[in-house]
């Protein structure tokens, strides 16, 4: 009976388990990496199928970060631009020396971080997709770029802020100093006092600044990114205050989305995850945006959420929001921080995706931080759990579907030892009550838990993905891996295996007597009682396993 207790206990625990966990997870980053999918941190595996919302940053994730201007307003008037030339609806197009267009192109140039070099007796742009964009329209209508800048010579510079979403540079002139402004149309609109049509400085009234309104709305309505442009020329640089200034007119920029990106967006919807884009356009160009990739989480309307209300929103009105919302515009880096928080409060798993240096809060913040691999910085890709190397979504879609899939044979594998090692135990107990004689020996005890325990266990970790494992709503954090009804389950599954094993061995004791006919009895019909249960374990969906058996 020692001797019997003892192999007991060690069958009964599941030391296999452990080498099947990280057996799973290795096999499961493997596959990850085959998709184009680096995970930097191992708990990000498990949190990659749990995710609940995804956090998707619209620049250079959601779209190509290929910036090309497509529109501009110009002394009040809308064009279209075509090859470097600006043409209106009727078909007019605009002078390359109209002083309206060479004063834009100026401030396009010179209010701008963007390095122009030459290689090959062809300009080269390094800077931000934006401003690049801009500095090109300038080079394609014929303006030397370097030439301006060094007429133009910068004095003094002041980037976008959090209360601030313009960006201002001073450059000296021969009469004095130039004031350049560029930035969000609305705020830099309301610096301005006139407006420059045919070379002449007018009266700006409510009238104009409607009709800039109104074109500003309809740019962003097609989906563009709008900047407004604005000037003054001072006497000296001391005169800073950005007021009383001229308005030059609207340029729209339009950066195509990612091909295939509605089907992903469709894909993670399907997949019960909440999909919200995060971007710093203005409303308008958002819902734009949000529309062509059908974001719009179960087909609805879209809810868009202007961030700049944000600061003085509620915290627990802000919970509300952010879980409503499918779009959050005018977004700046502090306010990335406060919606991944406010979700997180809210009980949800969030991933956040991000490719610059302003995303690193909030990529840390996030249960599963993202970054781009090819597009993204590398203070992102070092604070991020998840790299995608392609840095297409696709290949997030893969990985979701193998964060479930490991800890969904993980679970399986559980499950298995489980009614394994409880049928051993009653088949034992059962045996040792009704009868004197030793049911298995403490050998057959120690080969059934290395055969049928260890062995179909690695083989339940390397099973593949269940047909709708991306159309099941992802699990919640707080769920435990096996409820009432699984625990139910575990000992019905336990209590049949030990049923038929112990049939068996008892109608050969009756038979042959007990001794060593029976023990062999029954230790067979048990072994291949749990090898079956294995065959079974595989998928808890029938039609699942009818289609994977029939396929094999």
């Amino acid at each position: 009976m020692f001797r019997t207790a003892t192999s007991l206990g060690v069958a009964a625990v599941p030391e296999g388990l452990p080498t099947v966990a990280v057996t799973t997870l290795a096999l499961g980053l493997a596959r990850m990496r085959r998709e184009h999918v680096i995970v930097r941190q191992l708990a990000a595996v498990e949190a990659l199928g749990s995710v609940q919302v995804l956090c998707l940053d619209k620049t250079g994730t959601l779209t190509l970060n290929r910036m090309t201007v497509a529109s501009v307003e110009l002394g009040l008037s809308m064009f279209q631009v075509d090859q470097g030339k600006l043409v209106s609806a009727e078909g007019h197009s605009v002078s390359p020396d109209s002083p309206d267009l060479q004063q834009l192109l100026l401030l396009s140039v010179l209010c701008s971080e963007v390095k122009i070099e030459q290689a090959q007796g062809l300009y080269v742009l390094s800077g931000s997709p934006t401003e690049s964009a801009l500095v090109q329209l300038a080079l394609d209508t014929g303006m030397d770029a370097k030439a301006r800048r060094i007429a133009h010579p910068r004095v003094e510079m002041q980037r976008r802020a959090h209360a601030r979403s313009y960006m201002t540079t001073l450059h000296e002139t021969q009469d004095g100093v130039l004031l350049a402004v560029k930035g969000r149309p609305c705020e830099v609109l309301a610096l301005c006092s006139f407006y420059l049509r045919d070379g002449q400085r007018r009266p700006i009234g409510e009238q104009e600044r409607a009709q800039i309104d109104a074109d500003n709305q309809r740019m962003a309505g097609r989906a563009l990114r709008v900047l407004g442009f604005a000037y003054d020329d001072r006497s000296s640089p001391q005169e800073e205050s950005p007021q009383g200034l001229v308005w030059l007119g609207l340029v729209g920029m339009e950066d195509p989305t990612r091909v295939g990106a509605k089907d992903v967006i469709a894909q993670f919807q399907r997949a019960g995850v909440h999909t919200v884009m995060i971007t710093g356009d203005q409303s308008a160009t958002a819902q734009a945006v949000g529309q062509q990739i059908g974001l719009a989480n179960g087909g609805g309307k879209l809810e868009i959420v202007d961030s700049t209300t944000l600061d003085s929103v509620d915290a627990h009105v802000l919970e509300a929001l952010t879980q409503r919302a499918d779009v959050f515009a005018r977004v700046s880096p502090a306010h990335k921080l406060q919606i991944v928080r406010a979700l997180q409060r809210s009980g949800l798993v969030v991933a956040m995706t991000g490719d610059g240096i302003n995303d690193g809060p909030a990529l840390k913040a996030a249960d599963v931080g993202i970054a781009m691999g090819v597009a993204g910085s590398s203070a992102a890709r070092e604070v991020a759990d998840v790299v995608l190397e392609d840095d297409d979504l696709r290949s997030l879609v893969r990985a979701i579907e193998q964060g479930r899939t490991i800890y969904d044979d993980i679970r399986k594998a559980v499950h298995f030892i489980l009614a394994t090692n409880l049928s051993e135990i009653l088949y034992t107990f059962v045996s040792v009550s009704r009868c004197d004689d030793e049911p298995l020996s403490p050998f057959q005890l120690l080969w059934i838990n290395l055969l049928t325990d260890v062995l179909p266990e690695l083989a339940l970790a390397m099973q593949p993905s269940e047909v709708n494992v991306l159309e099941t709503p992802p699990r919640h954090p707080a769920q435990p891996m096996f409820n009432k009804t699984d625990a139910l389950r575990i000992a019905l599954e336990g209590t049949v295996i030990t049923g038929s094993a112990l049939s068996a061995y008892l109608w050969t004791a009756q038979r042959a007597g007990m001794g060593p006919r029976a023990r062999t009895v029954g230790f067979t019909s048990l072994t291949l009682a749990q090898l079956l249960h294995a065959v079974s374990a595989r998928s808890e969906t029938p039609y699942h396993f009818r289609s994977r058996t029939l396929c094999a």
